[in-house]
């Protein structure tokens, strides 16, 4: 996917997002439980080091949960908590670029659950 096919990570462009698929009744069950309401989100998530520009660098992951703060993923190696990374999300509907934060990384039978902070550039 070529960058200028993505959209940047901002607040207001994952509440449109979350907006839309509230209104189009997809489940928000998991919004009830947090301070801060996620949603259930399939979809393919790439993490790197910021500045690098090595495939090897890339790690796939597929998105979990996603809210207007952050997003839980599922990949197959472990993340340092505090590390940044530029990632891109891709949804059906539309793909974001931006920069997250790791908050917590926990085994689990398959690989890694991965808590992620979103990074909001002030513009």
């Amino acid at each position: 996917m070529e960058t200028a096919e993505l959209l940047q990570l901002t607040e207001k462009a994952i509440a449109r997002l979350l907006n839309r698929r509230t209104l189009n009744g997809r489940d928000g069950e998991s919004a009830r439980r947090r301070a801060i309401p996620r949603w259930p989100f399939a979809g393919t998530v790439e993490l790197w080091i910021p500045g690098t520009e090595v495939v090897e660098e890339l790690i796939l992951a597929t998105c979990d949960n996603m809210g207007l703060g952050g997003m839980a993923i599922r990949c197959d190696e472990p993340l340092m908590p505090g590390t940044e990374y530029a990632v891109a999300i891709h949804h059906p509907e539309v793909s974001f670029q931006g920069r997250a934060v790791v908050c917590h990384c926990r085994n689990i039978d398959d690989g890694f659950y991965v808590g992620l902070e979103f990074i909001f550039d002030k513009t």
